[in-house]
């Protein structure tokens, strides 16, 4: 009877141990016919016994002193108290398994007087019904998971509770608010300036307003489009198919939006307060920021200059031997005369590195800047 309920069905169902899974499922058979039905029947057997075994020991002992004593000791360590309570302590689940077909016929034998009070104390106290945690509680249960015969990683424990906190945080709370997004105008020309400040922006999708009103948004332009596409063309961003800019109203939960973000329509949510009304937009969520919610980590890319759009937190690419472990990393060097001989580069990429002269085989690096109110992207000279 102290087995627990919930941690009976968990070794049932998922238990290694084949013999204590067996041994949880004959427990667990047992104790779904009625807890009340079992309990009733192991105190009526234990009371039988107590009350017969003076009555024997005084027949057999004629009485006295001795008898008085026996049975006493008799009671206190093999019926009530030591050493069933130090068995039951270490082998309880397999001590309930092996005594469950003779508990079973217990119940059926005493069910005349035992069933009845059962079925009063169900009535009274009820049935009980299955126990599970709260979430605050399963929080509080994964902590205790840190050390042990299988401890969990931290990285483990906070994506689990990252996981359990989704359904009740909305997506406010994590959105990128809508002045420090790239947003373009659907009469935007895409110039060799303007591509290029898209292509090094580290944005993958743009959201696209309708001219002259930057709270009326029309679609998403994706950059694989341009992969393509040839500015010398001039064209404007009209004039590419846009991919669909699904909205939400703030108060949705991440679980709402990871859901939408798997159905594979877009992995990006404009966030209005007017979903479908032009004017209500006040920022947007990616499926990276519910992932980020997830692992309860900033995923800072190779792109990123910052962790965090809204507290503006300066992007870290720190790294640590647990990190780094069974990674390598290969440094692409700058080509030079002497390596140009021997090592074959491609033509025209600048230096990852970011130093040296700003002007590789022809490719000048321009300075870039965005305007996070407008969303207008602006280019200058190189060195200033």
């Amino acid at each position: 009877m102290g087995l627990d309920d919930l941690h009976l069905r968990v070794l049932a169902t998922s238990s290694e141990d084949l013999t204590e899974q067996r041994n949880a499922q004959k427990v667990l058979a047992l104790m779904q016919k009625g807890r009340h039905w079992v309990l009733v029947v192991l105190l009526l057997g234990n009371v039988i016994i107590n009350e017969s075994l003076p009555i024997f020991l005084d027949s057999a002992l004629g009485g006295g002193v001795a008898a008085i004593v026996i049975s006493t000791v008799a009671i206190v360590i093999f019926g009530y108290g030591i050493i069933p309570q130090a068995l039951s302590v270490r082998y309880g689940l397999s001590i309930g398994a092996a005594c469950a077909p003779l508990v079973l016929g217990m119940m059926y034998l005493f069910a005349p007087v035992a069933w009845p009070i059962a079925k009063l104390l169900d009535y009274v106290l009820g049935t009980g019904g299955h126990n599970t945690y709260k979430k605050a509680e399963l929080k509080s249960f994964l902590q205790f998971h840190r050390n042990g015969e299988e401890p969990l990683r931290d990285d483990e424990i906070a994506i689990l509770n990252g996981v359990l906190e989704l359904n009740t945080k909305n997506v406010e709370a994590i959105m990128t608010p809508l002045k420090d997004t790239v947003i373009l105008s659907a009469d935007t020309i895409l110039d060799h300036k303007t591509v290029d400040a898209i292509l090094l922006s580290g944005y993958s999708r743009f959201p696209v307003h309708e001219p002259g009103n930057k709270l009326a948004f029309i679609g998403l332009l994706l950059i694989k489009k341009l992969l393509t596409y040839d500015p010398s063309k001039a064209l404007p961003v009209s004039s590419f198919r846009l991919g669909i800019l699904p909205e939400a109203r703030p108060s949705i939960n991440c679980f709402q939006a990871l859901d939408y973000f798997q159905t594979g329509r877009a992995h990006l949510l404009l966030i209005s307060q007017t979903p479908g009304i032009a004017g209500g937009a006040i920022g947007v969520i990616t499926l990276e920021d519910i992932i980020e919610e997830i692992i309860s980590e900033e995923i800072v890319d190779e792109t990123d200059r910052y962790e965090d759009n809204q507290s503006k937190r300066r992007a870290k690419r720190a790294t640590t031997s647990a990190v780094m472990r069974g990674i390598v990393e290969r440094e692409r060097r700058r080509e030079t005369k002497d390596s140009a001989e021997h090592t074959p580069l491609l033509v025209g990429s600048p230096n990852l590195n970011g130093g040296g002269d700003p002007t590789v085989e022809g490719l000048t690096r321009r300075n870039l800047s965005y305007d996070g109110t407008n969303g207008v992207i602006s280019t200058s000279p190189p060195g200033l």
